[in-house]
């Protein structure tokens, strides 16, 4: 095993230049360096947990605890009660050679597919995970406005007649600390999701020499704090040329994920906690520091100065290792009862959410002298929602590594993720995958062990009681595994073809777009050639097929956010259109457009055309494609372009 000192060296710069890399560009998640700079962003250790003997339900409401008798509950949940119970478990976690991976913010997730008879689509809606629940992101329409994220500014766009597009407002953040994340838009309310940056702060303790009296600066930092928040600011535009701020709520840490349900907001937050401190120093140094360790909130509804969260209700969970704070937050956008705010040892890496359960998972390795992995599982915690209120429900770790937020799914009272077990960078004899299926307390009653060796998973999609898993070493298989009997799980079907998909798209009751990578062998190399889109046909559960693909694209430079953000898609059954935005680079210069194609079962994807421009600006590179009524909308960080959707012809620019 390798000694502390050689995990901790440099974790604390590592952290902050992850942090600033990933607020500067989203895109390298999909890069291996990013998830090897992850690896050691979190030191994890063996957790002192604190069980109690009797079986409860703990529901949490503004941090204080309410117990309820629950007999078929056999979980509770201790708090850390004090700064010296604090400064023990991180001391126990900080010497740890097990370390946690999570990339900041969660990007891939899936849909819930209902076949319900809808109403041919006058706008265009974000591409969500489950139906009823939504997810943030940088643009948001309804039937006359775009609003969308472009920079440090939210700009509001009058889009009900194409010909006399204009934005008509920006919400401009460029002197505050505030940068824009993503928004919803609700009941004329506009919320606005984002990271909040201060200057980094140290603290350095003094201690004085008994011999000479003097008094000198210890070397040992003991508590950095970089100050960063993340959280909600709510506007009324009700009057949409002059939004006015109603409330902040901003917490500690770096914003993980959210999602809507109904009126209520529900997002999660990451906090480093600095450990080295506390290993350096001893309890009584750090004692007069203390508040300097607790997470601190604020919500304007009720008060405009920040409030610390106490150690007596910050939570231990029995299943994770993580030095960090896991901070849940709920609230009610249409009126001002104050946040409810749930706080945990431990760290969140993906989420996916029902109407009813939020599921936090978090992939844990424990890696030798050599970085080889000694072992791998993926801890899940599960809370209940509640108008804005989170209930405890379980945690549970299962064997190996999840991919994305498609790896999970929730089908009535059962839960399904999919893993990859073994070295997931070099794909060896080792590697292989399982899908288990837990019940609602998160008990193991079924799985699919071992399939797929040496490959890896690359995409999941759950519909109903079927899982379809993408996996890949040289050839793409597609597996078709039936879950209607939960204990018994089974794989009906399997398909091998070149190249792999990302992410999956169910087109409907018997059929599944993918889009990922086209691939070729070279000697006994495999390289990715270029983006791909390609039609399964799942009519035939127990083989399936491949029924037309599509290269996209001019060259194997061409890439897109589609890759790996599921909320880049645009995608209507009713105008049978699937439409991203892409881009190809050759030299200085990149060809940003969005592409559009027609669907059709019988004749494959048609390219109807292309809405874009070569530049050498980025901040011209195309993010979004929507529509409002009977026109396209492109957007850019700079740029917002009109197009009729039947000649794409651009009837309108509007600079923002």
């Amino acid at each position: 095993m390798k000694t502390d000192k050689e995990f901790i060296s440099g974790i604390y710069e590592k952290y902050d230049e992850y942090t600033k890399e990933k607020q500067e560009n989203k895109q390298r998640n999909i890069k291996k360096i990013i998830n090897i700079a992850a690896v050691i962003i979190v030191l994890i250790s063996s957790i002192v947990v604190f069980l109690g003997n009797k079986p409860q339900q703990v529901v949490i409401e503004n941090g204080k605890i309410q117990k309820e008798k629950d007999e078929s509950f056999n979980n509770s949940l201790k708090t850390v009660g004090n700064f010296e119970n604090f400064y023990n478990i991180i001391k126990e976690k900080y010497s740890s050679t097990q370390y946690s991976i999570f990339n900041g913010e969660n990007i891939a997730i899936e849909e819930d597919n209902k076949n319900d008879e809808v109403l041919e689509s006058m706008r265009s809606d974000t591409n969500v995970q489950v139906q009823n629940v939504d997810e943030a992101d940088i643009v948001k329409v309804d039937d006359k406005y775009i609003y969308y994220v472009s920079g440090k500014k939210v700009v509001i766009i009058d889009a009900e007649k194409p010909e006399t597009s204009e934005k008509i407002v920006e919400i401009n953040f460029e002197n505050e600390k505030f940068y824009p994340r993503e928004i919803y838009v609700n009941n004329q309310k506009l919320i606005i999701v984002g990271n909040e940056y201060n200057d980094t702060v140290k603290t350095e303790f003094a201690e004085i020499d008994s011999a000479t009296n003097d008094m000198s600066i210890k070397e040992d930092i003991i508590n950095v704090n970089d100050d960063s928040k993340s959280g909600v600011i709510i506007y009324d535009i009700s009057n949409v040329k002059e939004p006015k701020e109603i409330r902040r709520v901003m917490v500690d840490g770096m914003y993980l994920s959210s999602r809507k349900i109904e009126n209520y907001i529900y997002f999660v937050v990451n906090k480093y906690i600095y450990t080295p401190g506390i290993k350096n120093n001893n309890l009584e140094e750090l004692e007069q520091y203390q508040d300097q360790y607790k997470p601190k909130y604020i919500d304007t509804a009720v008060e405009e100065d920040e409030k610390y969260i106490d150690y007596d209700n910050i939570y231990c969970l029995d299943g994770t290792d993580e030095a960090n704070y896991l901070i849940l937050v709920g609230l009610n956008i249409d009126n001002e009862e104050e946040a409810e705010i749930q706080t945990f040892l431990g760290a969140g890496q993906y989420v996916y959410s029902s109407e009813k359960n939020m599921y936090i998972a978090t992939n844990k390795i424990t890696y030798g002298d050599d970085y080889e992995i000694l072992s791998e599982n993926t801890h899940i915690l599960k809370v209940a929602l509640n108008n804005g209120k989170f209930i405890f429900k379980a945690e549970a770790d299962v064997n190996g590594q999840i991919n994305n937020q498609f790896s999970m799914d929730e089908n009535g009272d059962t839960f399904r993720i999919a893993t990859t077990t073994g070295n997931i960078w070099t794909i060896d004899e080792n590697t292989s995958n399982n899908l288990y299926i837990l019940n609602d307390k998160l008990e193991e009653i079924g799985k699919v062990a071992e399939f797929a060796k040496e490959e890896k998973i690359y995409s999941v999609r759950y519909v109903g009681d079927k899982a379809y898993v993408v996996t890949f070493k040289q050839t793409d298989p597609l597996f078709v595994i039936d879950l209607s009997n939960p204990s018994n799980p089974q794989i009906l079907g399997e398909l091998k073809i070149p190249g792999y998909s990302t992410y999956l798209h169910p087109y409907d009751e018997t059929h599944l777009i993918g889009f990922g990578y086209d691939t070729k062998e070279d000697g006994t190399q495999i390289t990715t050639n270029g983006l791909k889109m390609v039609m399964f046909d799942i009519s035939d559960l127990n083989n399936p097929k491949e029924l037309f693909k599509i290269n996209i694209g001019d060259s194997k430079y061409t890439y897109s956010e589609l890759l790996f953000n599921h909320k880049a898609l645009l995608f209507s059954k009713e105008k049978n259109i699937i439409a991203f935005p892409i881009y190809s680079s050759s030299g200085r210069k990149s060809y940003t457009r969005a592409a559009i194609y027609e669907i059709d079962l019988e004749k494959g994807f048609t390219l109807k055309g292309e809405i874009g421009t070569v530049t050498d600006n980025a901040d011209e590179h195309i993010n979004r494609i929507v529509f409002i009524n009977d026109t396209y909308y492109t957007l850019s960080n700079s740029l917002v372009k009109a197009a009729n959707m039947e000649t794409l012809e651009v009837v309108k620019e509007i600079e923002i």
